[in-house]
């Protein structure tokens, strides 16, 4: 990772947060570049490869947090997402 030479104390409220946390999960990740790196080798050679693949199980846990969220705010305002249907009541 690439970072300035010095901290601007203009940014320090959001990106020296940011950095914090970053440097804290540094090594600490739980996924194996040599495992994703296998998988995706696999999946190379698949005749019929998904068009997203999430690896790792915190990758799997964010897309499922996604899913359920947009779930669950489509299902908040369908009624006015299908009443620009041009044929709807």
């Amino acid at each position: 990772m690439r970072r300035a030479s010095g901290p601007l104390p203009a940014y320090a409220d959001a990106v020296g947060t940011f950095l914090t946390a970053v440097d804290a999960g540094d090594g600490n990740q739980p996924g194996g570049p040599a495992k994703a790196a296998a998988a995706i080798l696999r999946l190379a050679t698949d005749p019929d490869p998904p068009l997203r693949l999430q690896l790792g199980s915190d990758c799997v846990s964010l897309v499922e947090g996604k899913l359920g969220f947009v779930a669950k705010e489509l299902d908040q305002w369908r009624e006015w997402a299908l009443s620009t249907d041009f044929r709807s009541a």
